[in-house]
């Protein structure tokens, strides 16, 4: 059984590895503030996961100074979950100061711990063994910080029921104050995804309550390893379902970039100014600025990422990706190979082939090798360029 056990919990770190290397290292990645915090969400995770799977086969033994590291971040989860809703749906692009105040439980559960950690390792060995030998779950009745370790596991479970309101709450009015035909296939894509992530999160605080009347019903089963294992199960699938949803439609990561933000007199303070969002809806300014870039030869460089296009236009980058999503109906790199194929197209003439190789004309036009260029072209052309050439040229 623990060899099953074992390949599910690493499948789903592995599942949570390749969606950020898709947030935030793969070519092109928007790297959105919002896409930095729903990694770091998923960080957390990954590391809670890894824990487990250290205790529940042993292993932890050989890596004593691990033990407890993630019990500080599970309460970084909720506060992270609300905050990616709201950053997602209102087009945030950075934390506010008083945000700062939701790290607070983090602080104090890592000071909690302060003295276990400090422990020598012949200590912190004592209480593993006693762990992985006695019973799974002995560290739920050990204290081994300051406080009870009951106490963390409710603290908990309030902390994720808060957040969780907070981000239905969130849902709930954007979908009453924002419905506007223009955009409206991207909020229904949008606000769908983040009702799977508050879902997926909501059967994290189910697991915990489960654990907790489990707990206190019939402690027996803390004996029997079952607490942690059907906490952990719900834990495991809960990020599953986030992380396959994010791999299986990614166009929710281009989240609504047309919520703006005007300054408008406060109701409560006269001489004061808030922000309020409203949903942008006319872009022809931004579709223009677009394609003045493309009219110019900075494309055909080759490596060219969205990232680098975005400061040219001086369009925010998740904007840029929306617009040409959304006009366009491509991804960045399509629309870029089919800006790039007009270029090489525009090349071709009689004279020039009898000059230069088709590759040396499509390595010009921006393409980074004959590889990419022969599968754009075949993607966007269905033929060869060479077939594509002779029927334009029978001669």
């Amino acid at each position: 059984m623990l060899d099953w056990i074992d390949f599910f919990f690493k499948a789903s770190i592995l599942c949570g590895l390749l969606t950020i290397y898709l947030l935030l290292f793969k070519k092109n990645a928007l790297r959105s503030f919002s896409d930095y915090l729903l990694s770091t969400f998923i960080l957390c995770q990954c590391w809670t996961i890894l824990l487990f799977i250290l205790v529940y086969s042993g292993s932890i033994l050989n890596y004593p100074h691990l033990y407890k590291s993630a019990a500080p971040l599970t309460f970084l989860i909720g506060p992270l979950g609300y905050f990616y809703v709201r950053s997602v749906l209102f087009n945030e692009v950075a934390f506010k100061k008083i945000d700062l105040l939701h790290a607070l439980p983090f602080l104090f559960v890592t000071l909690n711990y302060l003295p276990f950690f400090a422990s020598s390792t012949i200590d912190k060995l004592g209480v593993l063994t006693a762990t992985i030998e006695e019973a799974k779950n002995i560290a739920v009745t050990t204290q081994l910080g300051l406080l009870p370790e009951t106490v963390f596991y409710i603290a908990l479970t309030i902390q994720a029921f808060i957040y969780l309101l907070f981000q239905w709450a969130l849902l709930l009015q954007f979908n009453k104050a924002f419905k506007v035909k223009e955009v409206e296939q991207q909020i229904t894509v949008v606000t769908r995804w983040l009702k799977v992530f508050t879902l997926a999160n909501s059967a994290i605080l189910f697991s915990l309550i489960f654990v907790i009347i489990l707990y206190y019903s019939n402690q027996g089963l803390i004996e029997e390893g079952q607490m942690s294992l059907v906490s952990n199960y719900l834990l495991s699938f809960s990020f599953f379902v986030i992380c396959t949803y994010l791999l299986v439609n990614p166009q929710v990561l281009n989240g609504l970039p047309f919520v703006k933000y005007t300054k408008k007199k406060s109701e409560l303070l006269s001489d004061e100014l808030v922000k309020e969002p409203f949903i942008q809806k006319n872009y022809t300014k931004e579709i223009a600025q677009l394609e003045a870039y493309f009219t110019t030869p900075n494309y055909i460089q080759p490596n060219l990422t969205i990232s680098e296009v975005a400061v040219a236009t001086q369009i925010p980058i998740r904007e840029l990706s929306f617009l040409i999503n959304s006009f366009y109906k491509q991804r960045f790199s399509d629309y870029l190979n089919d800006m790039r194929l007009a270029h090489f197209l525009t090349k071709m003439d009689l004279a020039t082939l009898d000059i230069f190789t088709i590759e040396t004309i499509a390595l010009a036009s921006g393409f980074s090798s004959k590889s990419s260029f022969y599968r754009a072209f075949k993607k966007r052309y269905k033929k060869t360029p060479t077939t594509y050439l002779q029927a334009l040229h029978p001669n």
